[in-house]
């Protein structure tokens, strides 16, 4: 274990590289982006003037005026291109894929509600679902960690000879378990909405997929909300649940790399007597299984359940030299 000095200098310098990580993000978009804006600015500006010299009867002032109200009107999720009878925000479909974004915390924000009483629900609602929304989706995260558990079992027994090759078998199963999260939660869907969606490309919808199911949820695209969209209730109701899904298995992913011994990064920033506090806290109340610190004395653990720490997915290493002592104890007795 370390000791106080080393894990105050980690966490200093994980607090700089996260800073400096931040600074070197924000000149990337600006280099990326800003020549894209100015282009954008620049083509605005040539049709605004345009359509100025066309109708010489609209004045300046009400040409801007209806350009406020507008996008006053987009930001609050009411489409102008149409005659507003083809688009219906707040229908049960829309209301209810509204509400899912609302308490798994995605909010796209390209719908919200439009009055102060929609508003202040909004907020009780939140305050209501999103914790309800986090103990359902982590009691469904605990019980697949058990079933995997078993697979990871399996997949031990069959590829795994030593402590070596099991440390091996752990990336090579977490690694399959990643594959088929990509296929199954990413390209598959993306290639559906790339076809679904009118002017969606296999970049848009795959990044379209990504912001949702890690619940950044920008709202620059949503899926099922073109004003010509058929069969758009059944559309939102498949979305709803490929929303739930997804967001479950990612936060599955999360578990599983969080209870990997080699990927266990924190135990660098606490000290021996910290994790100990950690433990005796987490030991004397039910925990999520999302964010688990190791004990001193089962910092070497993967797969099956352990008993004294109630942790699924991982199991003690060394067991087989326990077992190993045990015997040649009793063959010295």
């Amino acid at each position: 274990m370390l000791n106080r000095y080393t894990t105050k200098l980690n966490l200093f310098l994980f607090t700089l590289i996260f800073v400096i990580y931040l600074f070197v993000g924000a000149n990337l978009f600006s280099f990326i982006e800003k020549p894209t804006e100015q282009r954008i600015i620049n083509e605005i500006s040539k049709i605004r003037k345009d359509f100025l010299e066309k109708y010489s009867c609209v004045t300046e002032d009400d040409f801007e005026s209806f350009i406020v109200t507008l996008l006053d009107a987009n930001k609050h999720g009411v489409d102008a291109r149409t005659n507003f009878t083809t688009v219906d925000n707040w229908s049960f479909a829309q209301s209810f894929f509204f509400a899912v974004t609302v308490v798994t915390t995605i909010g796209y924000g390209h719908v919200s509600p439009l009055s102060d009483t929609g508003r202040v629900i909004c907020i009780i609602y939140a305050i209501i679902g999103v914790p309800m929304t986090l103990l359902l989706l982590t009691i469904i995260v605990r019980k697949l960690l058990i079933l995997l558990n078993y697979t990871y079992l399996w997949f031990r027994y069959k590829f795994s000879s030593n402590q070596r090759s099991e440390s091996k078998s752990r990336f090579i199963h977490l690694l399959i378990i990643f594959i088929f999260s990509l296929i199954f939660l990413f390209i598959i869907p993306s290639i559906i909405f790339m076809h679904i969606e009118e002017d969606w490309s296999f970049i848009d919808a795959f990044y379209f997929c990504f912001i949702s199911l890690t619940t950044i949820g920008l709202g620059d695209f949503v899926a099922g909300d073109s004003p010509t969209q058929r069969n758009r209730l059944f559309y939102k109701i498949c979305l709803t649940i490929y929303l739930l899904v997804g967001v479950t298995i990612m936060m599955l992913t999360v578990a599983m790399v969080s209870q990997i011994p080699e990927l266990r990064l924190i135990q660098y920033f606490l000290t021996e007597k910290e994790v100990e506090n950690e433990h005796d806290r987490l030991s004397t109340s039910e925990t999520s299984g999302l964010l688990w610190l190791a004990h001193p004395s089962s910092s070497h653990s993967y797969g099956i359940e352990n008993s004294s720490t109630n942790q699924p997915y991982r199991r003690q290493i060394n067991e087989t030299e326990n077992t190993s002592n045990t015997t040649s104890n009793n063959t010295k007795g």
